[in-house]
């Protein structure tokens, strides 16, 4: 069973990477693998994941000076997830983000290359894992992004931030953003985020996005996270949003057993209310420290037209969420 259990880790991060080869994965020699080689296998992923993205800062920094060191390019961080998942509703899909960052050193170290693929909203947020995952998103957004990012003032409770790029590929749809983050500390249980986000792009126009967090320790072992997110654009009938309730039984250290209830729809939709639901998850670490593993199976609510009846369908999935860098 342990066996499989590696075996399903390695196989959904070669999916999530399908299409972007690299040497390092390339060369891999069709022979049986064992557990050991497995591991292996998941560290020359990541080490091959981190190369690539300080090669690609290394030629964006190359705007900014003639000489590039390549060793310079190693603060490097971000994420990789993949979520296959069935649903009653949808069927069989395969979920994935990647999002990455490094800070440019001879762009005065303000400066940094942002490269991600995945949901828009999602990305000029700069938030991946606070979205419920089983929310459906719009095929269309699920495009390569690529752009800089400058942090004029970052401090521990607020920050601001500007961004511009280009997404979907070969179209080269070209964006902007300007983001504020605020936090607070409100006690030593509970912590509030706020983060307001400005942006155009060239297929939708303008708009604007509140998201707002809180965190709140109910014990040493119980957790509870709330999160909220309106997003009004031009593209949007009235103002989309989104908003989950999760709670987290913490049994040992880096896993736990949570449940989480959501909702999201768009106020002036035909059906203002598309879709709620519950599930219970599991979530721990996997393999290695930067690895983590989460499973959930649920029942939701969701509703796309008028002449649909709601009722309630079940869904199952996993996600698998790679760290690297800092």
């Amino acid at each position: 069973m342990w066996q499989v259990s590696h075996r399903v880790a390695t196989i959904c991060i070669l999916l999530a990477l399908a299409g972007a080869p690299l040497p390092v994965w390339a060369q891999q020699e069709e022979e049986p693998q064992t557990i050991g080689d497995d591991q292996e296998l998941i560290d020359s992923v990541r080490s091959g994941i981190h190369t690539t993205v300080s090669a690609t800062a290394a030629w964006l920094d190359s705007f900014f000076t003639d000489a590039v060191d390549p060793t310079e390019y190693d603060d490097v961080y971000g994420s990789l997830t993949i979520a296959p998942q069935w649903d009653e509703y949808d069927g069989v899909e395969i979920d994935s983000s990647f999002r990455a960052r490094v800070i440019l050193p001879h762009a005065e170290r303000k400066f940094s290359a942002i490269i991600g693929r995945g949901d828009f909203d999602d990305f000029i947020n700069d938030q991946q894992t606070t979205r419920p995952t089983v929310i459906r998103r719009e095929q269309a957004d699920e495009e390569w992004m690529v752009g800089l990012g400058f942090d004029p003032l970052v401090q521990d409770d607020h920050s601001i931030s500007f961004g511009a790029g280009f997404r979907g590929g070969l179209q080269l749809d070209p964006y902007v953003r300007a983001r504020y983050r605020f936090d607070e500390i409100i006690n030593e249980r509970s912590e509030i985020h706020l983060q307001t986000v400005g942006f155009w792009r060239d297929s939708d126009g303008f708009g604007v996005a509140q998201t707002i967090e809180h965190d709140f320790a109910l014990s040493a072992k119980w957790f509870n996270k709330f999160w909220l997110r309106g997003t009004f654009a031009e593209r949007i009938d009235g103002v989309r949003w989104h908003a989950s309730e999760k709670l987290y039984y913490i049994y040992h250290h880096e896993r736990a057993f949570g449940g989480e209830v959501w909702w999201y729809g768009e106020t002036e939709h035909p059906v203002p209310m598309q879709d709620y639901g519950i599930k219970g998850l599991h979530r721990s670490r996997f393999l290695r420290d930067w690895l983590y593993l989460e499973s959930w199976i649920g029942l939701h609510w969701p509703r796309e037209y008028l002449s649909e009846t709601r009722k309630p369908r079940w869904l199952v999935g996993i996600e698998l969420e790679l760290h690297f860098g800092d």
